[in-house]
């Protein structure tokens, strides 16, 4: 499903980098999630674009791999630029994805871990705690360990439907390694911890499901994604954050193998990690800026959950997406006999 949004007229902004080589089109496409995210990423930085270029910016989504493998295959790619894990970058270089001109690959002012020959880190989150203040009045779980301490702690505990960069690691917290000994990971000893839990244990599958589990108060903690805690802390969802153990994650920017316009795709990116079309998308919508240093004007709600302050990066748990991407088959594998046990 396409959706198209008009731009009106703003102050032009000079889009770095080298000058478009190629013909220019009169329209490019960026596919990422779709929904509010597609909106943010269309004013913060689909506006500044055309106006510096005239290129109008329309938007696709929910993107998937599947729906990218096929246009590359039949040599049909419609999307100019993809948002996607860094995983998929990571594990499709030069198949799935173009290799990037040399200025855009792993540059410096951005959390060091994400970024690769094929992808551009640009807008990020934390796998974060919360717990619900009503519940726990006198104080909640503070790490992991107490997540999964189920006497101290009583109560209903959410994770997300999934394995690669969080459930296992938190797993593995929780029973004592230090987030430095997590790789490779040891996972019969992470799926065994997840067991003992799993009595207490319901799960979100949508970033949208676990705003409607803290705003309607059916599980007591959980880990959510901080950009999917914002509505329902902003709904005044009685819930804090645990800025402890949090797993930061940083999606990125790529140019599909096949796009008809790489060096324009390659300028819209560049663009996008301006600081200040960061900032701005930002605001308008609680994702992490990737570029370090970008300083949003936000709101009480987006400070609870904003993740690159120094205190919270220096604190934060990076996974060693290398190490994830290569295992990715097992992992996978692993978690769907689990699940289903």
């Amino acid at each position: 499903m396409r959706n198209i949004y008009g731009f009106l007229t703003v102050a032009a902004i000079a889009v770095a980098g080298p000058a478009l080589a190629q013909d220019k089109p009169k329209q490019i496409v960026s596919a990422n999630t779709g929904g509010p995210y597609m909106e943010a990423t269309l004013e913060a930085w689909g506006k500044p674009f055309t106006e510096a270029t005239g290129i109008e910016v329309l938007g696709e989504g929910p993107q998937t791999l599947p729906q990218l493998k096929q246009m590359v295959e039949a040599g049909r790619v419609t999307w100019d630029v993809v948002e996607v894990p860094p995983v998929f970058t990571l594990r499709y270089c030069g198949t799935l994805f173009q290799k990037l001109p040399d200025d855009l690959q792993n540059i410096e002012n951005v959390i060091p871990g994400f970024g690769n020959e094929c992808g551009v880190p640009d807008a990020g989150y934390a796998n974060l705690m919360l717990y619900n203040t009503e519940t726990y009045p006198d104080g909640g779980p503070q790490n992991w360990a107490d997540f999964f301490d189920t006497e101290k702690f009583p109560g209903t505990r959410a994770l997300w439907d999934g394995a690669e960069g969080v459930n296992l690691e938190i797993a593995l917290m929780a029973d004592g390694v230090a987030p430095e000994d997590l790789y490779p990971l040891d996972l019969d000893r992470a799926f065994a911890k997840l067991t003992e839990l799993r009595p207490n244990l319901v799960f979100w599958r949508s970033g949208a499901q676990s705003t409607q589990m803290m705003e309607s108060q059916e599980v007591d903690m959980l880990m959510a994604w901080s950009s999917r805690a914002y509505p329902a802390l902003k709904n005044n969802a009685p819930f804090e954050p645990v800025w402890n153990q949090h797993i930061v994650y940083n999606n990125v920017l790529a140019i599909p193998m096949g796009a008809p316009f790489p060096e324009v795709s390659a300028d819209y990116i560049r663009l996008a990690i301006k600081p200040e079309n960061q900032a701005r998308l930002s605001e308008l919508y609680p994702v992490t800026p990737a570029i370090i240093g970008t300083s949003p004007n936000l709101d009480e709600a987006g400070q609870k959950v904003f993740a690159a302050t120094p205190e919270r990066t220096a604190n934060a748990v990076r996974p060693n997406l290398a190490w994830v991407a290569d295992n990715s088959e097992e992992i996978q594998k692993r978690w769907i006999e689990w699940l289903n046990n």
